[in-house]
């Protein structure tokens, strides 16, 4: 029975490719998990933004009876706060009575 050389250049050789496979992969995993956690949380800021409007929209219902025409009257009149630099909000009008369409999209 023949036995190995353990010191040969062809296991040392293969020790190396299989070390760095496992370095590829390991960063390979971290970057994609940290890469997947900056989009949830970038989706949930944007969830946030839109339950506020919505919160604002229906405080502004029940203290004066309506919803506003625009969401600049919400800004100014009910303290709702929007990055402008980070969302667009699509604010749309149905009726002073039916709660308006409310989207916010990422730039």
């Amino acid at each position: 029975m023949k036995t190995r050389n353990h010191s040969s250049a062809f296991y040392i050789i293969r020790d190396a490719v299989i070390a760095v496979a496992l370095s590829a992969a390991a960063v390979a995993i971290v970057t994609l998990s940290i890469a997947g956690s900056e989009e949830n949380r970038r989706s949930e800021n944007l969830r946030i933004i839109e339950n506020g409007v919505r919160k604002a929209a229906a405080e502004c219902y029940a203290v004066e009876g309506f919803y506003p025409d625009n969401i600049g009257y919400l800004i100014e009149n009910y303290d709702l706060h929007i990055d402008k630099n980070s969302c667009i909000v699509h604010y749309s009008p149905i009726s002073s009575n039916i709660m308006p369409d409310i989207k916010v999209i990422a730039k």
